[in-house]
């Protein structure tokens, strides 16, 4: 990697005191403590350019891992050449100029199915609202304000919008109910959903619940009932 130390602390949030934010959740959730414990070091990720992560976000829709990657790859070619390693051309993650230009028959060849027609009509969207700086702008907005604007536009939906705020934008109070959250959620906090669908009014519940009971650090206690799920879903699905 080329990145400096200080950019490999920035993205782990090194500077946050890792021990202040474990001990200030589990104090106000002791229910989350045997998570904590069993998944140390687990840190919300804070990456820097704001244009890569929305549009790899964007790739993960409805989507597995496998063809997220491939996607965010094709993406990635799109870019200006920046440098060779091992006769394999690396290149700058694209612009959201030249992302709103492509194709959208090449990204279907390219195994995009029906993202390859979002994800350049988001692209345009954003460029109509002042691309790259009016991405930036949202970082400095409330979280609420910023979520907002996000599914204003056609083809983000609240999970992807908060995806976005925590992870490009980096606002922590920002919760993405996806799947394994949502069947986590109703183990702990809403037994009375458990087995029903997620509508858009449960994943508003879901969210301001954590938001309620953790402020700032809702994201961060998310990420350990997400990811003991999904690390344990199938022996949860025998009880």
């Amino acid at each position: 990697t080329n990145a400096t130390q200080r950019e490999f602390g920035e993205l782990f949030r090194l500077d946050e005191d890792l021990g202040e934010i474990t001990a200030e959740i589990a104090s106000k959730a002791p229910e989350l403590k045997p998570y904590i414990c069993a998944i140390p070091g687990l840190r919300v990720m804070k990456p820097s350019d704001v244009v890569e992560e929305t549009f790899c976000f964007l790739c993960t829709a409805n989507n597995n891992l496998k063809r997220i990657l491939q996607m965010v790859r094709a993406l990635a070619t799109e870019g200006e050449p920046m440098d060779e390693v091992e006769e394999v051309t690396v290149h700058r993650f694209p612009t959201i100029e030249v992302i709103a230009a492509l194709d959208e028959h090449e990204l279907r060849a390219k195994g995009f199915g029906y993202r390859a027609r979002t994800i350049p009509s988001i692209a345009r969207q954003i460029v109509e609202r002042g691309g790259e700086e009016w991405l930036k702008k949202q970082k400095e907005a409330p979280y609420a304000d910023a979520h907002r604007r996000l599914t204003g536009i056609a083809g983000i939906g609240p999970k992807l919008a908060d995806c976005i705020c925590l992870f490009a934008l980096h606002h922590t109070e920002a919760v993405p109910v996806d799947t394994h959250l949502w069947q986590a959620a109703t183990r702990h906090y809403f037994p009375q959903w458990k087995g029903k669908s997620l509508t858009d009014v449960r994943y508003r519940a879901v969210g301001d619940h954590f938001r309620d009971r953790f402020g700032a650090l809702a994201g961060w206690a998310h990420q350990y009932l997400f990811y003991d799920n999904m690390m344990n879903w199938r022996e949860y699905r025998k009880r």
